[in-house]
């Protein structure tokens, strides 16, 4: 049990710098669009990018960044945000921790999704 809660710690942390790193502009996806726009400018088709690029992507999500300290009390606090999915047939989700126990979802899809 304890170190199934070390664990959960680890994976915890590296979830929070990973979300942190996304929200600053360093995710994945940001860097993989920034390399197929300098591609596209530059008239070439590399075989990473053609593969990775080249798959439907189901599910795009994003948090809502919130504003530190509070700007506005509780009640009067945006409900958030959303994010249009990234395929006909896929989801985007945006996601706001709230203040306490709270957080508010966004999901978005085509009526044609499954």
């Amino acid at each position: 049990r304890r170190r199934c809660r070390a664990l959960l710690g680890v994976a915890l942390g590296a979830g929070r710098d990973q979300r942190l790193a996304a929200m600053a502009g360093s995710g994945l996806d940001r860097h993989l669009q920034a390399l197929a726009a300098v591609a596209n400018q530059m008239k070439i088709r590399p075989p990473f990018l053609v593969e990775v690029l080249g798959h439907p992507w189901a599910l795009a999500s994003s948090p809502a960044p919130r504003a530190e300290p509070p700007l506005l009390p509780a009640s009067l606090h945006p409900a958030g945000g959303g994010f249009a999915p990234p395929h006909p047939d896929g989801y985007g989700v945006c996601y706001a921790w709230g203040r306490g126990d709270s957080i508010t979802l966004h999901i978005c899809c085509r009526r044609s999704s499954p």
